[in-house]
């Protein structure tokens, strides 16, 4: 009872910060969406800028997939980590592994994803808004899989027994930094709340579909640490990332950006991004 009532304290605690969070980043995406409110067609494809975003984050993947089938999972030695190993900032919420709580942050982040689709689909532009969203997505999960490719953090069922058998063969136990499921959530939310506000500025369903998608998203996060699969900087990283996702990717396809002479080039090094005012 007293484990029971300790993880629901900190689920509660989880959840404000993630509210807190939520609204600062409503507020922001709200006075950007502003901007584009005033045009009928507020974003448009660049052949250019959408195979840069879309290489990039294949990239991500490429790197992932490429590790794995060059370098053979590390195997574990069977004895858990030291808990004081872990940094004094996700030390009091590290958690053992709960299959229902990673489920359920699961469904909450696939859920997450449902005001983004139908803010593609309320825009009336769905070819424009379809290709951003999807570079959205797979901008976002390609960062955060190359991040867990080089980062290699340790999961936190990792510190406890009974942790999950099949991550721990396939080497996914030390894939926590950062956040995947979170990552999707925030982008798809951040996306969501950004472009259905640019195309629908004075519908009433404005504030509904942002908080419907900031709960979802900042449910996601939270059971993502009380299952056991994440420290809340993990989360949080993984918030981060996504959010500047789904805030970065339709921003450079504003149409009165590109009235400005928009450069956008592929690098070997990264992209080439300039600005002619």
């Amino acid at each position: 009872m007293r484990k029971m009532s300790g993880r629901l304290s900190k689920i509660v605690f989880l959840l404000s910060a993630m509210v807190v969070f939520s609204q600062n980043l409503f507020a922001q995406s709200e006075e950007n969406a502003a901007i584009e409110s005033i045009s009928p067609l507020p974003f448009a494809l660049n052949l250019p800028l959408d195979i840069t975003i879309s290489a990039l984050g294949a990239a991500g993947w490429g790197y992932r997939l490429y590790k794995s089938h060059t370098e053979s999972a590390e195997d574990w030695g069977g004895t858990l980590y030291d808990k004081s190993d872990i940094n004094a900032f996700d030390r009091w919420a590290a958690q053992s592994y709960s299959e229902t709580l990673d489920n359920l942050g699961t469904v909450g982040c696939a859920l997450a994803i449902a005001p983004a689709l139908y803010g593609v689909y309320a825009s009336n532009d769905w070819i424009t808004t379809g290709v951003m969203f999807a570079e959205t997505m797979l901008f976002a999960s390609g960062t955060y899989s190359a991040l867990k490719t080089v980062v290699e953090r340790n999961r936190p069922y990792m510190y406890f027994s009974g942790g999950s058998d099949k991550d721990m063969d396939e080497g996914d136990y030390k894939n926590s930094f950062p956040s995947g499921h979170t990552t999707n959530a925030f982008a798809a939310t951040t996306f969501a709340c950004y472009v259905f506000s640019a195309y629908n500025g004075d519908s009433k369903l404005k504030i509904p579909v942002c908080a419907t998608a900031l709960t979802l998203a900042s449910a996601t996060g939270v059971l993502r640490v009380m299952s056991g699969n994440h420290f809340p900087s993990d989360v949080l990283a993984g918030a981060v990332l996504g959010s500047a996702s789904g805030f970065l990717v339709p921003f450079l396809h504003r149409t009165d950006l590109f009235s400005k002479n928009v450069e956008v080039a592929a690098l070997p090094a990264g992209f080439y991004a300039k600005v002619k005012f």
